[in-house]
């Protein structure tokens, strides 16, 4: 059956892996929880940079992306003094490993616990394995200098919300005509020098993580009546071709 020209889909996806980079606790991570973390603490300052990555493979090769926005449900702030900041995707330029740990010390929930073989942390895209070209990962190396989009912080209860932009869309319509390149975003503050922006935010461990909504346009397939009509005209065009020579 044919595709109208032009017909848009929409499609909403909850990632297939999440994690948090931990400064403070370098060589731990957090991938098996039902939150991750992004921005500074209020104890020096430390950084968590969250990393998320959705399959797409959903999405008929050919497709035009036509809108991108990702919502991100924020569960968890600094008690008191909790500063905002803008917060940032970019695109991942390295391939990296979720891993599978909770916390080890509920009483601080954002250090993770150390890191099996294969897992991301701050130092390592796989522990016992490859690194970050810098520990936390290097911008232009690592992930994309180019802001994807930003938002504004949110309060816990409240979802950060990453609007259409062309990069956003860029990035999609890039790894639908490319999948092994698709290495997902990383999540930060850009304001990495100011103490206590850090949030948590529910992951797909939760039941419900970060939701990506794409909308975009398949490539029409071939009207099956100007198929057949083709095919007429082919069969004529043989016929005349072998008409006998007087």
């Amino acid at each position: 059956m044919a595709c109208p020209a032009g017909r848009a889909e929409t499609i909403s996806l909850q990632p297939v892996a999440d994690t948090t980079l931990i400064q403070l606790a370098f060589g731990n991570n957090l991938g098996g929880a039902t939150y991750f973390n992004a921005g500074s603490s209020g104890n020096g300052g430390f950084l968590n940079r969250a990393l998320i990555r959705y399959d797409l493979s959903s999405i008929p090769a050919g497709s035009v992306i036509t809108s991108v926005s990702l919502t991100f449900d924020v569960i968890r702030q600094a008690q008191s003094g909790s500063e905002n900041s803008f917060f940032s995707l970019r695109r991942l330029l390295q391939s990296w490993g979720e891993g599978g740990q909770l916390a080890e010390n509920e009483s601080s929930p954002g250090l993770g616990s150390p890191a099996g073989p294969g897992e991301a942390t701050w130092n390592s895209r796989f522990a016992g394995g490859a690194n970050w070209s810098q520990p936390g990962g290097a911008e232009g190396v690592d992930y994309s200098g180019t802001l994807s989009s930003t938002a504004w912080s949110a309060a816990t209860g409240e979802q950060m919300y990453f609007g259409p932009t062309p990069a956003l869309m860029a990035d999609v319509q890039s790894w639908v005509g490319q999948p092994g390149f698709n290495f997902g975003w990383m999540l930060r503050t850009e304001s990495e020098s100011l103490e206590r922006t850090a949030r948590m935010f529910a992951s797909r461990e939760s039941g419900f993580g970060p939701t990506l909504v794409i909308e975009f346009s398949p490539v029409p397939e071939p009207d099956l009546w100007a198929l057949a009509g083709l095919s007429v005209v082919s069969l004529l065009a043989g016929l005349r071709g072998r008409r006998p020579r007087a």
